[in-house]
Formats: structure tokens, C-alpha cells, sequence
């Protein structure tokens, strides 16, 4: 993954966790999704490129950082459309986790799986 689109998945990451840790992932509903889409495209495009020669076991822990992902990023969009206050607490807390571990595994994978 070249500079720029490191540094752009990175503040989309960002960005997606303030809005989920502060609760206002409703209000601003549209900037929630277009960071999720756009946070969605760069993990590809990083996935993509990364195949060219993964080290061994490298696909299995790939495999559980893009279902913890997906998660998350259905938290988001289920927060976005909104709930009752109850489950948006757990989609909320879920959605923290498994962006967390997501990220865990892929500094794991891209610093230290070499």
C-alpha cells in the first residue's frame, strides 16, 4: 500500500472509532458511511496487494481480521440507521471490539508475520 492510501485507511480508522466511542455515529450518519465505504475499499486494495507472497499462516489470520472487520463495519451502518438505546450500546461495544482486534491483527500482520 503506497503513503497515501496507508495514511487515508489510518484516518478513516480513526475517524470511525471517535464517531463510534463519542455515540455520534446518527447524527453524522453520512460521514459514517462514507468513511466505512472508502475504509472498506483501502482494506482491499491492501489485501490485494499484500498476495503477492503472504508468509505461512498469514491467510488464516487474514481471513479472521476481514470477518472481525465486516462486523464492524455493519455495526456502523446498524448504528447509522439507529435503534433502541440498548442496542445501540451493544452494536456500539461490538463494534469497538472487533475494530480493535482488527487492528491488532493487522499491525501484527504487516510488522511482525515478515
Amino acid at each position: 500500500m503506497n503513503d497515501a492510501l496507508l495514511y487515508l485507511h489510518l484516518v478513516l480508522a480513526v475517524l470511525i472509532f471517535v464517531l463510534l466511542w463519542s455515540a455520534r455515529v446518527r447524527r453524522w450518519r453520512g460521514l459514517s458511511l462514507a468513511a466505512a465505504a472508502l475504509l472498506l475499499a483501502t482494506g482491499a486494495h491492501n489485501f490485494a496487494t499484500r498476495m503477492q507472497s503472504p508468509p505461512p499462516g498469514w491467510h488464516a489470520l487474514a481471513g479472521i481480521k476481514v470477518l472481525l472487520a465486516l462486523h464492524a463495519l455493519a455495526m456502523v451502518f446498524l448504528l447509522a440507521r439507529g435503534g433502541s438505546a440498548e442496542k445501540e450500546r451493544r452494536w456500539r461495544l461490538g463494534a469497538l471490539a472487533s475494530g480493535a482486534a482488527t487492528m491488532g491483527i493487522g499491525l501484527y500482520l504487516s510488522n511482525f508475520a515478515r
